[in-house]
């Protein structure tokens, strides 16, 4: 899944407001980061079906960033230095920043074939196969991708600055289209570019959206602890 991470991110900056929402989206896409870091050290791989031209998908062996039980480690471990270095409303960040984290192996499963392991790789793996429809697959994560852009707006509030405002609903546009090109991708992707994208997309997209939410998330801070964003 591509934009959908995203969505769920902005989606959750709700519950944290003042975390601002480039860490939820690098966390969201965390499990992809890692993904890079272990296959280019020989730990995952990604492997082209024969038949790719048709599927438009790749198959994984990826236990250490995308099984259950170590994103919900990795997770934990993200929550907790993140939260730590903000200073701010440090359990709910913590909270919130976690299960973005593990909301990867959640989204994932619905698109992936069975490859998602819930603890090793020899342990039993998860996946609905939505990938198998792909145009159904990817107008679920377009709806996604409107309504957690939507919450982020409301929840931002008409005084927002326009980079949030704004920003963020153009973002997540570039995004959702960058996630159709699956649809017509027929060439496999170069295998040493893989792990090169895997680590640069979830930097890119976190600072992005941090760039973009930074003054409003600037706001919050000098605000008392509430429930969610005006």
């Amino acid at each position: 899944m591509g934009v959908g991470h995203a969505a769920v991110a902005l989606g959750a900056s709700r519950a944290s407001p003042r975390l601002n929402a480039g860490w939820l989206v690098f966390g969201a896409f965390l499990a992809d980061f890692l993904l890079g870091i272990f296959a280019t050290v020989g730990l995952e791989q990604a492997h082209v079906p024969a038949d790719f031209a048709s599927r438009h998908y790749l198959t994984f062996t990826f236990p250490y960033s995308h099984g259950l039980v170590p994103l919900l480690l990795w997770g934990g471990l993200f929550g907790y230095i993140v939260s730590r270095a903000q200073r701010l409303d440090q359990r709910r960040a913590f909270l919130v920043l976690a299960a973005v984290v593990v909301s990867h192996f959640l989204l994932d499963g619905l698109v992936h074939i069975a490859g998602l392991p819930l603890a090793g790789e020899n342990s039993p793996k998860l996946g609905l196969a939505l990938w198998d429809h792909m145009p159904l697959e990817l107008s679920i994560e377009t709806l996604m991708a409107g309504a957690g852009a939507v919450l982020y707006v409301i929840a931002a509030g008409a005084g927002a600055p326009r980079a949030s405002r704004w920003g963020i609903p153009v973002f997540m546009t570039l995004l959702t289209g960058l996630t159709w090109t699956q649809l017509f991708m027929t060439t496999p992707p170069v295998p040493a570019q893989l792990a090169v994208n895997w680590m640069a997309a979830p930097l890119v997209f976190g600072v992005v959206v941090y760039t973009l939410d930074r003054k409003r998330a600037r706001g919050a801070l000098g605000e008392p602890r509430r429930q969610g964003i005006r």
